[in-house]
């Protein structure tokens, strides 16, 4: 018998009401329901069901939402107006062999729920069982072989397909068009417009691109150099107008902060301490570069033009499908980028922006002057006082 299966019989009084529930297609979710959200702890999972949820939300706007999850995405989840509560599990609770396991299946148990998601694309048998003790009738996860009875809707991932569409081929089953799940993240519009205002505070000159770099540790393979995002800042400096700021997960401040030393002109006074903040800041940057991280994936599904630093080795299943707004370029083995890729690829994601500000091309024979005058600090002027409108990819509303 294997490990699952022996659990799962320990278990058993947890999950009677689980496994005796039934569902039916498409009308599960009701304005009465109530749904449990199960964050496995990768946050781009979390951003890929994200649309299913807000679908969900504004066909049922009486219907609950509760998620359970770890406490590092509890900044960002809360302010979405999605959750009705949310209950916070530590790593340790997971282990189906310790007593705080059964106090997690006993605490959803209690819930009453008629959908369970589990958002991950890879098995988390731990969380499949939290999903059968929550006693949905409806249990939603990734597909695998050991995933019945804890799940009894197995959505499969393609290997040759994007993440961030897989719920898309799953939405007629739930009474929605492919349409309807649009890739968002929630934002509180009075945040975004807090964060518009701190923006043009410290970068008051319009012709000036905000351009976040996110260096951190990626999904899959290892991290660039911090050499690599300077030669890009670089590169980019010396072709338009533009202000770079690393902008990445909190959990990787460090790393950061080791690259702000590397570049010059970075604003400053633009706080990334929270995963809020920096999604806001990501919310109102022209341009986004970075390696597969999450925060890449969050300027995809929010429209912010992006340029991808992948590596050849990268699963397919990680990289968006080039668009309009989308770029991936493949640097070599030692992390250089080529600088024309590089500029083609911003001009490709970012052209539009770019005229609309007014920036201009910086000849490259006079990149070396534009640099050392970037050096001196923008002073904000009284007159900037107006509240500027948020680019196209932060005017999600906050979810009643």
């Amino acid at each position: 018998m294997s490990e699952h299966k022996l659990i799962s019989a320990v278990l058993r009084p947890f999950f009677r009401k689980g496994t005796g529930a039934r569902f039916s297609l498409p009308d599960c979710v009701r304005d009465d329901s109530r749904v449990l959200c199960i964050d496995a702890g990768c946050l781009s999972d979390v951003l890929f069901h994200m649309p299913l949820l807000t679908a969900i939300r504004r066909r049922c706007p009486g219907a609950v939402m509760d998620f359970l999850m770890p406490e590092k995405h509890a900044a960002l989840v809360v302010p979405s107006g999605l959750a009705r509560q949310c209950l916070v599990y530590k790593a340790a609770q997971l282990n189906p062999w310790r007593p705080a396991f059964a106090s997690l299946l006993r605490q959803v148990q209690s819930g009453g729920y008629d959908l369970a998601v589990v958002m991950s694309h890879s098995p988390q048998p731990a969380l499949e069982m939290a999903a059968l003790a929550s006693g949905a009738a409806l249990r939603f996860g990734p597909s695998h072989e050991q995933a019945w009875p804890a799940l009894n809707f197995e959505l499969r991932s393609s290997p040759d397909r994007y993440l961030g569409d897989r719920l898309r081929h799953a939405a007629p089953l739930f009474g929605f068009c492919p349409a309807d799940l649009v890739p968002r993240w929630p934002l509180p519009m009075d945040k975004v417009r807090q964060m518009a205002q701190q923006v043009h505070f410290h970068k008051p000159n319009p012709r000036q691109l905000l351009v976040g770099v996110d260096s951190g540790l990626p999904l899959t393979g290892a991290a660039w150099p911090l050499e690599t995002f300077q030669a890009v800042a670089r590169t980019l400096s010396s072709n338009l107008e533009c202000r770079v700021l690393p902008l990445g997960h909190p959990q990787e401040q460090e790393r950061h902060a080791r690259l702000e030393v590397l570049l010059s002109s970075v604003p400053a006074g633009l706080n990334r301490d929270t995963l809020l903040e920096v999604v806001l800041l990501l919310s109102q940057c022209d341009l986004f570069v970075a390696g597969n991280t999450d925060c890449f994936h969050f300027a995809v599904a929010m429209g912010v033009p992006a340029v991808g630093l992948f590596r050849p080795d990268d699963p397919a299943r990680w990289r968006p499908v080039p668009s309009p707004r989308v770029r991936l370029l493949a640097p070599d083995d030692t992390g250089q980028v080529d600088p024309d890729d590089l500029v083609a690829a911003v001009d490709a994601v970012a052209g539009d922006r770019r005229r609309a500000a007014g920036a201009t091309v910086v000849p490259a024979a006079i990149a070396t002057e534009v640099d050392a005058s970037a050096a001196i600090p923008d002073t904000p002027d009284a007159a900037g006082a107006a509240d500027p409108a948020p680019t196209p990819g932060a005017r999600d509303e906050a979810l009643p």
